[in-house]
């Protein structure tokens, strides 16, 4: 080839050649930076697709390792609720051969141990509600509380459950309102208890502690109809009439009870949470005792002018009720007052059913002085008497004169007589102060003058104690209950059917389905149901009272003995097998990481030589492109 100047093809022939080592050393530097033979498809499009594959199973394989792992930690879970189920039914079986010995009293003995039977029970329901990240298995879809599951979800505010009879838990507050013995009606000056007790009852409260003011108590229970959205009675009990308390169902999804127009109780309750034939039984507690009324009432004489006194009379003596006062209490007292021989006699009738209004009176004569003037005039007869209360609120009180004061809501009747001074309430007498005192034979040789006393009053505090009260009877065929879930939140799902996916592939799964022969379990079904519940271990209503109950349950718990047994038995041959998967896909994953990395990763001694050589090349290629560059420079000799 001529010298040419246009084209240098020693140049370009070095050009081509330094690039090719720039990217031959490009591509080596890239390899051993990353480790990887193929680091895009253009490297190996053939090994980038296998080993893609490859990766693809294997991470497939690691994540069906922690799920295996995540098996076994659930099994594991439920293995474990199993065994402390089995541990309880040893318990049982235990308690049911110790029941059945013939040296037991069935009223004393036997009863002990069903109480603990029951408790038992009750925890053997709540073993069954174990779950493992909200995963519920072993409940047979109800919990303790009896929930049961919609379409394998909790829902607690919605949940459908068996009927049951609802307790304290299940209320929001119960109030007795106008059941009380401080409001008194107005047609009958009764409190609203007396009134509603008497519409009950043919015996009256108001005569308490007499023998005829009905029961301590009387138990009513009240269904829930959900088809009508109604409560009604359903059964009363110590001679009440069912019939005679009037239900009226409130929006709240409660109810008020009504008897003689008193409202006697108000229930309150969340309505979204009821089931049909849900029922609750209240307690309505008539005292034994009525409120105190005031007793040990004694005067004590501060001055006196009296004249010509008689002998007075002894302290203690018996007083006669007052005409209208109903049956007697017992007497107040009646004491010597020392100055001039002068009595006075305060007698307080306590059979009066103690209310707020007669308290606050008693509080107002309690410490109160009282002035009576005598004027004995005639021969035979008792002195005229003025009284004068030193409360501004009860003006003087004169011979045949009435005089009234209101405390409260109450209007009180000052009534003066030749003998003394009577409160009354309406017609019920409260109380009465007299003076007793004998006649001369002529005129002027009775008493005569003033005398002046201070009231004292003991004894007469009212007892709020004493009120009726109303309360939730809980289900006495239980000795626990367990909480409600009808606040609860947190959602829970159950399932008795459950797939572990435990390979790369979707054909890899453990389908964990609970199924083997029922043999040697009588009637128990072949279920994962650990609950004492009748589809379950069907010991709930196991009874242990007579030595033929406890013969009756020793077999019962064996069988439940038995399907336990079989639960444990399936969660362990289900971890064994897990285990086993897990070496099983552990060692597939070792021997594809290995062949992957034979296809994708570099081998470095291998690369580093290619390094070198593109870089010598490189070099090379570099210095004979200069020297390339330098030859058309001789042309110019030509020139010259």
């Amino acid at each position: 080839m001529g010298m040419v100047v246009q084209h240098n093809m020693n140049a370009l022939n070095a050009y081509n050649k330094l690039n090719a080592n720039v990217a031959g050393l490009k591509k080596s530097s890239e390899k051993l930076s990353s480790g990887y033979r193929i680091n895009r498809a253009g490297d190996d499009a053939a090994g980038l697709a296998i080993s893609e594959k490859m990766r693809s199973q294997i991470r497939g394989l690691n994540q069906a390792v922690r799920n295996s792992q995540d098996g076994i930690n659930m099994i594991q879970t439920y293995e474990g609720a199993a065994q402390e189920s089995h541990s309880i039914l040893q318990r049982m079986k235990e308690l049911a051969s110790e029941a059945s010995n013939g040296t037991y009293q069935n009223e004393v003995d036997r009863d002990a141990i069903q109480l603990e039977f029951d408790q038992l029970n009750d925890e053997l329901n709540q073993i069954a509600d174990t779950d493992f990240n909200g995963v519920v298995m072993l409940n047979g879809g109800q919990t303790a509380d009896g929930t049961k599951a919609i379409n394998g979800k909790f829902d607690y505010a919605n949940g459908t459950r068996d009927a049951k009879q609802l307790g304290k838990a299940d209320v929001k507050m119960l109030d007795y309102q106008q059941f009380d013995d401080t409001k008194v009606t107005a047609a009958t000056g009764a409190t609203k208890a007396d009134t509603a007790w008497k519409a009950l009852f043919s015996s009256d409260r108001t005569n308490a502690p007499a023998s005829d003011d009905g029961p301590d108590f009387f138990e009513a229970t009240y269904q829930y109809d959900a088809s009508t959205n109604t409560w009604s009675a359903i059964k009363a009990t110590n001679g009440v009439d069912k019939g005679d308390l009037t239900v009226a169902t409130t929006d709240n999804g409660g109810f008020t009870v009504t008897a003689g127009g008193v409202q006697m109780s108000n229930v309150t309750m969340n309505k979204s949470s009821l089931m049909n034939g849900d029922t609750i039984t209240l307690k309505y507690n008539n005292p034994a005792t009525v409120t105190k009324a005031p007793s040990n009432a004694t005067a004590e004489v501060a001055n006196s002018t009296l004249k010509g006194a008689p002998t007075p009379t002894a302290a203690g003596s018996t007083v006669t009720a007052p005409t209208g006062a109903g049956t007697a209490g017992s007497a107040g007292s009646q004491a010597a007052l020392g100055v001039n021989d002068a009595n006075l006699i305060v007698d307080v009738n306590k059979s009066v059913t103690m209310t707020q209004d007669i308290e606050d009176l008693f509080k107002l004569l309690e410490g109160a002085t009282v002035t009576g003037h005598y004027v004995d005039g005639t021969a035979t007869a008792k002195g005229d008497m003025t009284i004068n209360f030193s409360d501004p609120g009860v003006a003087a009180v004169n011979n045949a004169d009435d005089v009234t004061r209101t405390v409260g809501t109450t209007e009180f009747t000052f009534t003066a007589a030749d003998d003394g001074v009577t409160i009354k309430a309406g017609t019920t007498i409260i109380a009465k102060l007299s003076m007793t005192k004998q006649t001369g034979t002529t005129a002027g040789e009775g008493a005569s003058g003033d005398v002046t006393w201070n009231i004292k009053l003991a004894e007469h505090a009212y007892d709020n104690s004493k009120v009726p009260t109303v309360e939730i009877v809980e289900d006495k065929s239980k000795v626990s209950n367990a909480n409600s879930n009808s606040a609860a939140t947190a959602p829970m799902t159950y399932t008795d059917h459950l797939v572990l996916q435990t390979g790369a592939r979707t054909k890899d799964s453990v389908d964990f389905t609970f199924n083997y022969a029922t043999d040697g379990m009588g009637e128990l079904k072949a279920n994962l149901n650990i609950s004492s519940r009748a589809d379950g271990l069907n010991t709930a209503n196991l009874s242990l009272n007579t030595q033929e109950d406890a013969n009756y349950a020793i077999d019962r718990i064996d069988n439940a003995i038995n399907k336990v047994s079989m639960v444990r038995a399936t969660f362990g041959a289900t971890q064994n097998r897990l285990e086993h998967k897990i070496t099983n896909l552990t060692t597939t994953s070792e021997n594809l990481q290995e062949a992957e990395s034979s296809i994708r990763d570099t081998d470095m001694a291998s690369e580093m030589m290619n390094y070198t050589k593109f870089n010598i090349l490189q070099q090379a290629a570099q210095s004979m492109l200069a020297q390339a560059n330098q030859q058309p420079q001789s042309i110019l000799q030509l020139l010259g």
